[in-house]
Parts: C-alpha cells; sequence; structure tokens
C-alpha cells in the first residue's frame, strides 16, 4: 500500500504472527485513535508467509498497514520515511517491535512510546531479549505499563495505563457457557481450569484457545470439559458465554476480562496481576486467593436469584464502559502523543493516568 504523508500520523509498531491479547490490544488502539479522529497506520516488523489475521482485521476497518521488513522494504526505509513524514509518535507494542523503534527513532529524533504488556518472565532466548527491551526502557520518550507488577520491573517510572476496549457496538451477552478463554499455557493455568470440571462433573466446561499444554489437558479430560480450539473471531463466541474463569497463575490486566465483563458475562479470577483493580468481589464480579475457591464461587453465583445476578452483569458493564472503554483512555493517550514532541519530560518522575 502506497503511503499518503501525514505529518501528525500516530504509527503502531508490532511484530504479528497470531492473533493474541498484545495483537487485540493494538486493534483496539488504532480503531479507538481513528474513532477520535486521530490519525493513525500499523507497522508490522515482518511480512510472514502466512497472512497476518492482524492486518486482515485492521484492512477490514478501513486502517492503513505496512510492513517494515518485507520483499522491497527494510529497517533502512523505515528510517527513511521516519525523516521524511515525521509522524507525531512511534508506539511500539512487543519486544522486537519496542528494540527495534528504539534505536530508529534515536537516530531520527522521533517520540518513541512502547507499551510493557507481560507481566511473567520469559524462557529461553526471549528472556534475554526481554531484558534488553526493559532496561532500554531509558531510550524511550515515554514508557506504558498495563500492570503494577510490570511498572516495577522498569528502570523508569511508566505511565500506568488501563487495557481498554471499544464498547460502542457491543451487546450484552445472553449466553450460559462456563468459559476459560486465551492461551493453553502453564501461566493461564489450564489445568487448574480441568480440575474445576473434575470437582463439579454436574456442570458443562469450554475451552476456548491453543497453545502448548492442549494435549496434555485433553488427556483423560472429563466428559464435561469440551475443548473449541482457537478462535479466529470471538465476537460470535462470547454471545455463549455467561461465566469467564480466568484461573492464572500470571496475569496483567486481561484483554479477556474486558471483553466479558463489558457484555456481562460474570469473571471468577484468582487474584493476580491487576485484576482487583477491574473486579469488585461480590459487586461486578469475583476474586479469590486460591484457585480451590473457585468452584465454591460458581455454586455461589448460580445460587443467586435472577435479579442479583443481573445487577452483577450491569454492574461489570457498567464497569468497563465508565473506566476501561476507548471513549475513556483515548483522550489522555492522544493528549500523551501531542506533548511528546511538544515538550521534555522525565521518566524518573512520577507519571500517571
Amino acid at each position: 500500500m502506497k503511503r499518503k504523508l501525514i505529518n501528525n500520523d500516530v504509527w503502531l509498531v508490532i511484530d504479528s504472527f497470531t492473533l493474541g491479547g498484545i495483537e487485540t490490544h493494538v486493534e483496539q488502539l488504532a480503531s479507538g485513535l481513528r474513532n477520535a479522529n486521530q490519525p493513525v497506520s500499523v507497522w508490522l516488523v515482518t511480512r510472514y508467509p502466512t497472512p497476518s489475521l492482524l492486518a486482515e482485521r485492521l484492512e477490514a476497518l478501513s486502517i492503513p498497514v505496512y510492513y517494515i521488513n518485507d520483499k522491497n522494504t527494510s529497517a533502512t526505509h523505515f528510517y527513511q520515511q521516519l525523516i521524511n513524514e515525521k509522524p507525531l509518535a512511534v508506539h511500539a507494542h512487543g519486544y522486537k517491535a519496542s528494540l527495534l523503534t528504539k534505536i530508529v527513532c534515536l537516530f531520527t529524533s522521533t517520540p518513541q512510546i512502547t507499551t510493557y504488556h507481560a507481566g511473567e518472565t520469559p524462557q529461553g532466548r526471549v528472556r534475554l531479549y526481554d531484558w534488553f527491551d526493559r532496561y532500554s526502557a531509558l531510550l524511550s520518550k515515554r514508557s506504558i505499563a498495563v500492570s503494577d507488577k510490570i511498572s516495577k520491573k522498569l528502570p523508569v517510572v511508566p505511565l500506568r495505563f488501563n487495557n481498554f476496549i471499544e464498547t460502542s457496538d457491543i451487546e450484552p451477552s445472553l449466553g450460559h457457557q462456563i468459559a476459560f478463554v486465551g492461551r493453553v499455557s502453564h501461566e493461564k493455568a489450564p489445568d487448574r481450569f480441568k480440575q474445576l470440571s473434575i470437582d463439579l462433573p454436574k456442570l458443562d466446561f469450554h475451552i476456548y484457545g491453543d497453545g502448548p499444554l492442549v494435549r496434555k489437558i485433553i488427556s483423560q479430560s472429563p466428559n464435561n470439559l469440551f475443548f473449541h480450539g482457537y478462535q479466529n473471531d470471538m465476537a460470535e463466541t462470547w454471545n455463549s458465554i455467561g461465566v469467564l474463569v480466568i484461573c492464572s497463575r500470571y496475569e496483567g490486566l486481561p484483554l479477556t476480562a474486558l471483553e466479558a465483563m463489558a457484555r456481562g458475562i460474570i469473571v471468577i479470577a484468582t487474584d493476580v496481576g491487576d485484576l482487583s483493580r477491574l473486579i469488585q468481589n461480590g459487586h461486578n464480579g469475583f476474586l479469590v486467593k486460591s484457585s480451590q475457591q473457585i468452584a465454591h464461587k460458581l455454586n455461589y453465583f448460580f445460587s443467586l436469584s435472577h435479579s442479583v445476578q443481573t445487577r452483577l452483569r450491569e454492574n461489570a458493564r457498567k464497569t468497563i464502559n465508565a473506566r476501561f472503554s476507548t471513549d475513556s483512555v483515548m483522550p489522555n493517550l492522544i493528549r500523551i502523543y501531542r506533548n511528546m514532541r511538544a515538550q521534555n519530560h522525565s521518566q524518573f518522575k512520577k507519571n500517571t493516568l
């Protein structure tokens, strides 16, 4: 796609191969900026042989998508584009995009900002990249963290920033399923969800997602546990769900919780990461201190009268609309982009939204 010169454009940069939490965040961010009349483009670090699901979704929203590393382009081309077009800001997501844009923007004097999403410490080679990404935060004009735990891992004082979703076209769910939605991996604790299905054999449980633990979870699973695999589009799937169980060992502020609560789906979650900033226990959902307490909360919720359940669901929706929607977050973020170019700042001073 040929670029149009827009000097106040915000460039969102991400390396995307599959469609996960960070990709969903970037999609919501791009859509929110566009709806707030802030010009925005999305740059993918690499064009992989398999078409990008994120690119397809963005293009369906008429949001322009470009590639840094493609058949005829490279980081050098990206560097030249920055010099020629002078975007308002470059906003990176994920360690590959973050490290690349920090270096290139340093030499072009382009305001660069990184959002740090990962709360857990990665393993293997990625752990080293993650370390470099965090400690090179000193090179960024601004840094954003989506949870307190992530903030504490950075050598600067970042802006604390709520995750958010677009709520204008979301309708309440009429579903009844008890579901796990997300990556089937150690940190998300699908083994705890499997145990829940064993402990409550009279209820049905559903897993939506894929990951390295799928075979282990499927093996010897009870008859009331159903696997639906990876979902390219969760919009219709949410309509089948009535209760979302988040039994994670580690979390930041998961978008799945926001997506569920925006639809009035009750979230029962382990009290990890920043979920306590989202869920008020017994008011708009439930928090538990241990995974063993989830079964008790499920039984308790189902014992409530229809009117009380409805009130909890309405409270969940109100929470998202008031504090975690694009309408509530975009004005502050756009102001940050504009101030980055206009003002000097220090990341060593307290920054809050």
